[in-house]
């Protein structure tokens, strides 16, 4: 007679051999769409390229925010702060837009070029130390890719 924890364990290994070729296939299929956004013509930057500079920025932006409050001073002023988060917030979600393929992601691109040039500017002005101007540069070729994605 089958015991209840044989049942289970059994039942257990079915799920899991039955989960992993559904989270292959849709790897896969992410796989295909990302290859799908890399060709897109008269792009010399990928949309994947663009992506990351996307994630880079949101990322380097908050990393700097926690960072200027650290320091507080100039750095601290609750306009640069703001700036910095804003930045973020748009570069994160011009990312989204992209990953999901959205029609409005070069309206969201345009902005977040303009965005990431004003808070580059903002970094470049408190004070040239390492935290600041590598913010800056990160801001600097998310604008880039996000000017060339939104044409």
């Amino acid at each position: 007679m089958l015991q209840r924890r044989d049942l289970l364990t059994g039942a257990a290994l079915l799920a899991a051999g039955a989960a992993q070729p559904a989270a292959a296939a849709a790897a896969a299929a992410q796989a295909h769409d990302m290859k799908g956004m890399d060709a897109m013509p008269g792009m010399a930057m990928s949309m994947s390229d663009c992506i990351d500079h996307c994630l880079a920025s949101h990322r380097r932006c908050l990393e700097t925010a926690a960072y200027a409050l650290g320091q507080g001073g100039a750095l601290a002023a609750p306009d640069l702060i703001a700036m910095l988060t804003d930045c973020a917030e748009l570069c994160q979600a011009t990312a989204n837009s992209m990953l999901r393929g959205s029609a409005l992601h070069p309206v969201l691109c345009r902005a977040c070029a303009e965005a990431c040039d004003l808070c580059a500017a903002a970094c470049s002005k408190p004070r040239a130390d390492a935290p600041m101007a590598q913010c800056a540069e990160t801001c600097r070729v998310c604008a880039a890719g996000c000017r060339q994605m939104s044409r």
